[in-house]
């Protein structure tokens, strides 16, 4: 008799071999070890619905940084926002153990653009300084690509940088936090196989076929074993038993080994084992926050607190802290010198405030907003207001006068009281000297960047793309752009040319260094001054007294101190006095100033 098991596959581990002839080290025994770790995530539930919020969590809400990285943060390359490529990196962190960055250098060895490579393309050297791209390596006609490592101190092209997650003795590629796990994630996968199989063929988890016509060929056993398993357990659903015996005058024979070989029961107690695992190579100890429901636990909104705190500091905080790392490190050859980039935290649920809690916290004003009271009905004519020293409520508006800078710091050489936007009032149209400044670099090197003009002159990249358009407009220069190069090697260059000699557009003005700033201030309406100060109310008292120039960053973090937008509210509503006239702002109101430092 001749008895044929079909079992289930085990977990593949990766084989790291140079490629003869070619440079590159093979990833896996199949130079196709990424592929297998994206089926793994596309077949598994739970490791699915894990990756995601790990990616999730990691991610926050987004990026911040100083006024001089709000550009970087925007636009990372033509297409995406610094948002974007996190999310696709820390996927790749995630499955990967690492991920991979075009770095794309411009013509004055400024970084240009920062682009997201597909991990599973990618393969490289035995000490990383070279990389080979293709978009399918199972593809053998298909020519691959060679790309040096990113090097700042030779900017130039294109280059890949390769960041991964340290493994001892494990120097060319990276492997995924969740490794020791890989078993019991191929099992998950084979468990609701094993699921699905049971539902479209009716099979027990075990049987035993007896076919009597004798013992065939090899061939012939294995086009059997395939009609069987197509016919009955489907293509996945590998679960019985084929026996070939010598005797023609039986029948063949199905034989059910025993339903409690593998019971619901059983199979429940592997379910768990399994997840258990899954969670134990993904450092997860709370489930809950993950969206993965555990049988007999409902998961209070303390418990997810309390477990996502633990995940955060044992796992989110160094992932975090290693992204700033890097892109603090490329903001910096972007051109921002300061950058300041943080990832702002996420949590799985909001935080819940006691009643008593937002009483000691919450603004009087906002409190009766919730309760629905109309203070327009019942507020008192401002000249009856008492008069309120600042000293007596510095404490309670201290974040303006820790943010900002003194006004006697700057010259103020242009200034707008109406505005509803930042683009509004960016209009340097008649400051013909950061005109004159950006001609003369424009003829220097026609492919200058907005962002390498922004750094040369300390100024805001928006406020110089203000300035080209200004010039465009007035005919003074001409844009041309033209592709270099297809696919991943695409690269659109921009050229700014004069229309004219340098010495006839400027005539007048010529180039030389001003540093522009944007600051805003809060000042006295038109008709109103200092001695109104007495009726005026503690939010405007305390700002005007702080004396400060702000940046629309520094305003935004006031705002986020003291729980509302101060950018917004101002100092409420206003009544006019001896009247029952209500306006929606008081005699105070935000001003933008186009300002130099003294």
């Amino acid at each position: 008799m001749d008895l044929r098991v079909l079992t289930f596959a085990e977990a593949r581990q990766p084989e790291f071999k140079e490629k003869k002839g070619e440079g590159y080290i093979q990833y896996g025994d199949r130079n196709d070890y990424p592929i297998y770790l994206v089926d793994l995530f596309n077949k598994s539930a739970k490791h699915n619905a894990i990756v995601k919020s790990k990616v999730h969590y990691i991610t926050g809400n987004g990026w911040k940084g100083s006024e001089g990285a709000e550009t970087f943060i925007k636009k990372v390359n033509r297409m995406e926002s610094l948002d974007d490529l996190t999310r696709k990196v820390s996927l790749d962190t995630e499955l990967f153990g690492g991920y991979y960055l075009e770095i794309i250098w411009s013509v004055t060895g400024q970084l240009a653009e920062i682009w997201h490579l597909d991990y599973t393309k990618i393969r490289t050297n035995k000490d990383n300084t070279q990389f080979w791209y293709k978009e399918d390596w199972s593809d053998r006609n298909e020519k691959h690509k060679v790309y040096a490592a990113f090097n700042p101190n030779h900017p130039e092209g294109k280059q890949i940088l390769y960041v991964k997650e340290y493994r001892p003795n494990m120097g060319i590629y990276s492997l995924p936090t969740y490794f020791g796990a890989l078993n019991y994630i191929e099992s998950d996968i084979e468990i609701s196989k094993h699921v699905l199989g049971n539902a479209q063929t009716g099979f027990s988890a075990s049987k035993l076929i007896t076919l009597p016509n004798g013992e065939p060929s090899d061939e012939e056993k294995r086009n059997i074993e395939k009609r069987f398993t197509n016919r009955f357990s489907g293509s996945d659903g590998k679960k019985f038993i084929l026996a070939f015996v010598n005797d023609s005058a039986r029948k063949p024979i199905v034989d059910d080994l025993g339903a409690s070989d593998i019971t619901k029961e059983d199979f429940g107690r592997v379910d768990t084992l399994i997840q258990t695992n899954i969670f134990s190579g993904h450092q997860i100890t709370t489930p809950s926050i993950f969206g993965i429901a555990e049988a007999g636990k409902l998961g209070s909104r303390s418990e997810m607190r309390d477990g996502y705190e633990i995940f955060k500091n044992t796992y989110v905080n160094s992932k975090q802290m290693h992204l700033e790392s890097v892109f603090n490190m490329l903001a910096k050859y972007r051109g921002v010198a300061e950058p300041e980039l943080k990832i702002i935290p996420t949590e799985p649920i909001g935080f819940e405030f006691t009643e008593n809690l937002l009483k000691e916290i919450a603004p009087k004003e906002w409190l009766l907003e919730k309760a629905g009271i109309d203070m327009t009905k019942y507020e008192a004519p401002e000249d009856t207001v008492p008069v309120v020293q600042s000293a007596q409520f510095k404490d309670d508006f201290s974040a303006f006068y820790e943010f900002g800078e003194a006004k006697e710091g700057f010259n103020v050489w242009k200034q707008k009281t109406r505005f509803n936007d930042d683009s509004e009032y960016q209009m340097f149209a008649d400051v013909s000297q950061l005109q004159a400044n950006v001609l003369d670099l424009m003829e220097k090197d026609k492919r200058i960047t907005a962002e390498v003009l922004a750094e040369t002159l300390d100024q805001n990249v928006d406020t110089i793309n203000l300035v080209i358009s200004d010039l465009i407009d007035k005919g003074f220069i001409e844009v041309n752009e033209y592709a270099i190069g297809e696919g991943i090697d695409e690269n659109i260059i921009t050229e700014h040319i004069l229309t004219a000699p340098l010495g006839d557009i400027l005539v007048k003005v010529q180039p030389q260094t001003k540093e522009l700033l944007i600051r805003y201030s809060y000042e006295w309406k038109t008709g109103f001054s200092n001695k109104d100060k007495k009726t005026s109310r503690p939010f405007c008292v305390a700002l005007l007294d702080a004396g400060k120039m702000y940046s629309r960053s520094e305003i935004e973090q006031i705002s986020a101190r003291l729980g509302y937008s101060v950018w917004d509210r101002a100092g409420g509503w206003y009544t006019v006095p001896d009247t029952n006239t209500h306006e929606p702002s008081c005699r105070h109101q935000w001003v933008s100033n186009i300002v130099t430092r003294k």
